[in-house]
C-alpha cells in the first residue's frame, strides 16, 4: 500500500494503485484466464483415447471457480472436450464468479460468437448490478483503506489490545472492519489477486473481537438474571448501572436486609464462586452451563471465519502466482498451506467435515507444486506425508497420479520411492494410469519392457493434463533416469544397445546421454567403447543408510511388541 489520498480516484485506480506498480501497465484487463500453452488440439481418435485418464470430472468439484476457468480453458485448447460445450461451462463460471471490467461485454460478445449465438442481456444488468454491489463495499471501506496505506498505522494496528480499542483509536465504526474481508473478496472476483491477498492478510492480523463478558445480576426478588456483552465497555456500563441499584436499594432498606440487588462482573474465564451467591449456587451452575455452550457455539463460528480466511488467502496467493510468476506468491502459497494445515490439526470440527477439508486442501497443493515457478519443500513434504497418503487413500485416489509424478520429478525423493511406490502398489484397484503403472512396473515387477511402453503412454497422458502438461520433457528425462538406475542396481555390465531401447533412445543417443549422466551424477562407472556397454562399479554398503533402514520401522515395532505384551 501506498500513502496518499484515494478519495477522488475510481475504483479501479484505487485497487492498483494498492498493487504492485506492474499492475498499473495494463488499463482495462479482461477477467483472468489460464494461459495454456498451445499444442494445437488432439485428433479425435487420441482425444478419444485419452479420455479415459482424464481427471477434470474428479477435480473440478475441489477446486475454486477461479481455478475451473483455467482449466476449461485448457480443456478448450487440448481438443479433449468439443470446444462449444467448454465455451459454454467457462461462460457460466464467469457469470457466477467473475466482476465484469469495461471490456468484458466485448469478451462476452466474441466467446458467443464463438458457439453462433447471441449475447443474452442478462449479461448487462447483472454488469450493473455487481458494479453498484462493488462501490456500495467500496464506500462503506474507504476509511479503513486510507488507514491501511500509512504505514505508520498499520504499525500501531498491532499493538492495540481489543478490535474496540483499535476503532475508537481511529474513529471507525466495528461494521467497517467486518466489510474489509467482503471487499476484498469483490477485489478477488475481479482479478485483483495480489491486492485482495494484501487486505486480507491486514485483516488476518488484526486483534479480533474481544472476549465477551457475562453479568449476573441477583434480584430482589431470590432470582438470578444474567445478561451477556460483546464487549468490555458495554458490560461495565451494564455493571455501574446494577451497582447504582444495588446502592439506592440498601439506602431504602433496614439493616440486616437480606433482598438486596446485586450485581458481579464475569468474563468467560472467571466464574469463580461469589459468597453471596452461596445460596445460589446450582442456578449459577446452570447458568455457567449454558454460558460453555454459548462459548463453544462462538468458538466454532469463528473458527468457521478464520478457515474461510485462510482459504480466500491460498486462493489469492496461488492465483497471483500463476499471473505473476512472483516468488513472493509462492513464498505466501507454501505459507498458507502449512497455516491451513495447523489449523485443520488443531480444528474442533467433525472428522468428516476436517477430511472434507483436507481433501480440498490436497487439490488445491497441486497449482503449488505443478503451475508455480518454483516449489518449496515443505508443500512437497506436505502433500507426500503419512497423513496426506491415507487421505487420498480413502477420498481422492486419483491424486496418485501427482504423487507418482512427484516422484519421478523431484530427485531429492529417492529416498521415499520405495515406501511410496509400495503404497501404490496397494491401491492400484482404486485407481490405476500409465504413471502409476511405470513406477509399479519399475519398482514392484521390475519389468523394463513394460515401464517403457507405460513411459510411452506417459507421453499423451501428461501433454493432456492441466498440471503436468508444462513438465513433460523433464517428466521424460527424469523417468529414463529411474530406469537406468534401477538397470543399474541388479547389472555390472550393461549392453548400450540394450540400455538403448530399454530407454527409446537410438544407441548413439544413448551413449551420449549415460555419459552426460556419469559425468553430472558423479556414477562410478565407465563406458566401454570397443564392447559397446557400460561398466559399473559396485559402491560398498553405505552404513548410515543400513542403520536407517534397520531403525526406521522400530518406534512402530516397539508400539506392537507393547500391544501385544499387554494382551497377553
Amino acid at each position: 500500500l501506498h500513502s496518499g489520498s484515494v478519495s477522488a480516484r475510481s475504483w479501479r485506480e484505487r485497487s492498483a494503485a494498492m498493487g504492485k506498480k506492474a499492475a498499473e501497465k495494463k488499463e482495462e484487463p479482461k477477467p483472468k484466464v489460464a494461459e495454456a500453452v498451445d499444442e494445437g488440439p488432439l485428433d479425435e481418435e487420441t482425444a478419444k483415447d485419452l479420455a479415459q485418464y482424464d481427471l477434470l470430472p474428479r477435480i473440478t468439484p475441489f477446486l475454486d471457480r477461479h481455478f475451473v476457468i483455467n482449466m476449461l480453458n485448457d480443456a478448450r485448447i487440448c481438443g479433449i472436450y468439443k470446444a462449444e460445450d467448454v465455451t459454454r461451462a467457462v461462460l457460466d463460471v464467469c457469470y457466477e464468479t467473475l466482476l465484469p471490467h469495461d471490456d468484458v461485454l466485448g469478451w462476452v460478445e466474441e466467446m458467443y460468437t464463438n458457439i453462433s449465438e447471441p449475447v443474452p442481456a442478462k449479461w448487462e444488468e447483472h454488469k450493473e448490478t455487481l458494479l453498484e454491489s462493488f462501490q456500495e463495499s467500496e464506500d462503506k471501506v474507504m476509511p479503513l483503506l486510507k488507514i491501511l496505506e500509512e504505514e505508520k498505522k498499520v504499525e500501531k494496528i498491532q499493538g492495540f489490545k481489543s478490535r474496540a480499542e483499535m476503532c475508537d483509536e481511529f474513529e471507525i465504526g466495528p461494521d467497517v472492519v467486518e466489510e474489509l474481508p467482503r471487499y476484498a473478496k469483490k477485489l478477488f472476483d475481479a482479478g485483483k489477486y495480489d491486492v485482495s491477498l494484501k487486505l486480507l492478510k491486514y485483516y488476518m492480523n488484526m486483534p479480533q473481537a474481544g472476549t465477551a463478558f457475562f453479568v449476573i445480576q441477583h434480584l430482589g426478588s431470590g432470582e438470578l438474571e444474567g445478561e451477556r456483552f460483546a464487549s468490555e465497555e458495554d458490560a461495565d456500563k451494564a455493571y455501574k448501572r446494577y451497582e447504582g441499584e444495588l446502592r439506592a436499594e440498601q439506602g431504602k432498606q433496614e439493616k440486616g436486609a437480606a433482598d438486596a440487588s446485586k450485581a458481579v462482573l464475569l468474563t468467560d474465564n472467571d466464574f469463580g464462586e461469589r459468597s453471596f451467591f452461596g445460596r445460589n449456587r446450582d442456578r449459577i451452575l446452570d447458568m455457567r452451563v449454558w454460558w460453555e455452550k454459548e462459548q463453544a457455539r462462538k468458538q466454532a463460528v469463528d473458527e468457521a471465519g478464520d478457515r474461510q480466511l485462510i482459504w480466500g488467502s491460498l486462493a489469492a496467493a496461488i492465483l497471483w502466482g500463476s499471473s505473476d510468476a512472483c516468488d513472493e506468491a509462492v513464498t505466501e502459497t507454501a505459507k498458507m498451506i502449512v497455516k491451513m494445515d495447523e489449523h485443520l490439526e488443531n480444528s474442533k470440527a467433525p472428522k468428516r467435515e476436517v477430511l472434507l477439508h483436507r481433501t480440498w486442501l490436497l487439490h488445491w497443493t497441486l497449482f503449488a507444486i505443478f503451475r508455480l515457478d518454483n516449489t518449496e519443500a515443505k508443500v512437497l513434504d506436505f502433500f507426500l506425508s503419512e497423513k496426506s497418503l491415507s487421505i487420498i487413500s480413502l477420498s481422492c485416489p486419483h491424486l496418485f497420479r501427482y504423487v507418482g509424478a512427484c516422484l519421478i520429478l523431484h530427485k531429492r525423493l529417492k529416498h521415499i520411492v520405495k515406501d511410496t511406490v509400495w503404497i501404490i502398489h496397494h491401491e492400484a484397484v482404486s485407481y490405476s494410469d500409465p504413471i502409476t503403472r511405470f513406477l509399479l512396473a519399475l519398482y514392484t515387477e521390475m519389468d523394463y519392457d513394460e515401464a517403457q511402453g507405460e513411459l510411452q503412454r506417459c507421453e499423451q497422458v501428461c501433454k493432456a493434463d492441466y498440471f503436468l502438461k508444462p513438465h513433460w520433457q523433464e517428466f521424460q528425462e527424469n523417468a529414463r533416469l529411474h530406469i537406468f538406475e534401477s538397470y543399474c542396481r541388479i547389472h555390472q555390465c550393461i549392453n548400450i544397445q540394450m540400455i538403448a531401447e530399454k530407454l527409446n533412445m537410438e544407441a548413439e543417443e544413448a551413449e551420449l546421454w549415460i555419459v552426460k549422466l556419469i559425468q553430472n551424477a558423479k556414477l562410478d562407472a565407465r563406458i566401454d567403447s570397443e564392447k559397446s556397454r557400460v561398466v559399473m562399479t559396485k559402491a560398498p554398503p553405505n552404513v548410515y543408510q543400513q542403520v536407517i533402514e534397520k531403525t526406521k520401522n522400530l518406534a512402530f515395532r516397539s508400539t506392537m511388541l507393547v500391544s501385544n505384551l499387554e494382551k497377553s
